[in-house]
């Protein structure tokens, strides 16, 4: 039973699969308005937060080795291990207080997510290292808390503080060149990195945004992956200036906090995912690393879906609004109905390669009619699911209320929501 499915319940609702369209045709380009991306908890049992100065310790062994069997049993090629060294940068300067729950909660739950990927995927070796850094304080600007250990040695993460300023600069460059460092002689290793901060950069001392650029730059031709999460600074300017493309920038509150994380780690599932498809497949050093710079630039995309939807691909499912009875008159009701397959007088549900919500019928009615809806998005994670402004036209409803009822998709990669939905979970994507 899926995650989901244990949250809500079972539907009740017989739903058929996806249907496929005979052909493929061009990309989203007419108005859709509508009218009418979790783990076990974390053994508490020793903590591995003790903090250290820029030493080298617990150092992975590198070089790619082989298996002589997929170990999903899907066929007898040769598996490649895929050494993964995760590094999580968090800010722990002073404006970061009132965010102190929210942030240890998501990075316990990166550590989960990560456990959970070392125990499917018999293909992959990963590794923490987790990074947290202020500067004006008694305390070392930049600081190790996790030291590149085994992803089974990692315990919860209680150890952070906020105080002092924002060297981002220097954590940033500090990190990845040590990281870099114990990759050097295993050309086959993948850097996954993720930044948290909320603050402009104002204390670095060592690196500059032209110089940490170019190494990013170098990194992700590499195949290393980068995301970053900012709040309360122009996220856009610095991300440009160091050459991230896998960005979100979040409301300063709990609330906008906890999504980011669930994006990250709904990301960094369907990565690792990806990561393992290519582990038996018989591809080059040269094809692998061409395959994670592209896994790379993804790692964040494809979660809006457009205001102007006129084509789908051949696994994309139209979620718009209706009525209970099916009466698909208007809007993207009535889109659905031309071009997507909906059936006239079926309200709810899956049909062709359209799924009808219903919205005239109460909010109670629409708040189960969604659940219904994210248990079978969970439930068929080959097709993406593009929801369009279900409820914000004739229903009444406003972007406030109806975004929330989502908020569960959040962590489902398969879904895409409108741009202001995202906005008022807190997420500018």
């Amino acid at each position: 039973m899926s995650f989901f499915s244990k949250l809500f319940g079972n539907s009740g609702k017989d739903m058929s699969e996806p249907r496929k369209p005979e052909t493929n045709t061009a990309e989203h380009t007419t108005s859709n308005s509508n009218t009418t991306e979790s783990g076990q908890p974390v053994s508490d049992n020793s903590n591995q937060n003790q903090s250290t100065t820029m030493n080298e310790n617990n150092k992975s062994e590198s070089g790619a080795t082989t298996s002589p069997q997929n170990p999903t049993g899907e066929n007898n090629a040769a598996v490649v291990k895929s050494h993964i060294y995760n590094l999580i940068i968090v800010d722990e300067s002073g404006s970061m207080s009132s965010l102190v729950d929210s942030t240890l909660s998501g990075i316990n739950e990166t550590i989960n997510i990560i456990k959970s990927a070392q125990e499917k995927y018999a293909d992959q070796v990963h590794t923490l290292t987790l990074v947290t850094f202020d500067g004006g304080t008694h305390r070392d600007d930049v600081r190790i808390i996790i030291d590149n250990k085994p992803i089974t040695e990692v315990g919860e993460f209680t150890d952070y503080h906020p105080w002092g300023n924002t060297p981002l600069y220097d954590a940033i460059g500090i990190s990845l060149t040590r990281i870099q460092s114990l990759i050097k002689d295993d050309e086959d290793a993948t850097g996954v990195v993720a930044v948290l901060t909320d603050g402009l950069e104002n204390a670095s001392r060592e690196w500059r945004p032209k110089q940490l650029g170019d190494l990013i730059n170098k990194l992700k031709n590499d195949g290393w992956t980068f995301s970053y999460m900012g709040s309360a600074h122009d996220v856009k300017s610095v991300t440009d200036l160091l050459n991230i493309d896998n960005v979100v920038e979040f409301g300063h509150d709990d609330f906008a906090m906890e999504n980011t994380w669930e994006r990250e780690n709904a990301s960094r599932l369907s990565f690792f995912g990806k990561m393992h498809s290519i582990s038996s497949l018989g591809y080059s050093l040269s094809e692998r690393k061409e395959k994670k710079r592209h896994f790379s630039k993804s790692y964040y995309s494809g979660r809006v879906s457009s205001d102007h939807i006129t084509s789908l691909e051949p696994d994309e499912i139209f979620v718009f609004g209706s009525n209970a009875e099916g009466q698909h008159a208007g809007g993207a009701a009535r889109q659905a109905l031309e071009m997507f397959g909906a059936i006239m007088g079926q309200g709810e549900g899956l049909q062709g390669q359209s799924y009808a919500i219903p919205t005239m019928e109460g909010f109670d009615s629409l708040k189960a009619a969604v659940e219904r809806f994210i248990i079978f998005a969970d439930q068929h994670p080959e097709n993406k699911f593009l929801v369009t402004r279900i409820g914000c036209g004739i229903a009444g409803y406003n972007v406030g209320d109806i975004a929330p009822l989502f908020k569960a998709c959040v962590k489902m990669p398969n879904v895409a929501l409108p741009y202001d939905f995202w906005n008022a979970l807190g997420l500018k994507m």
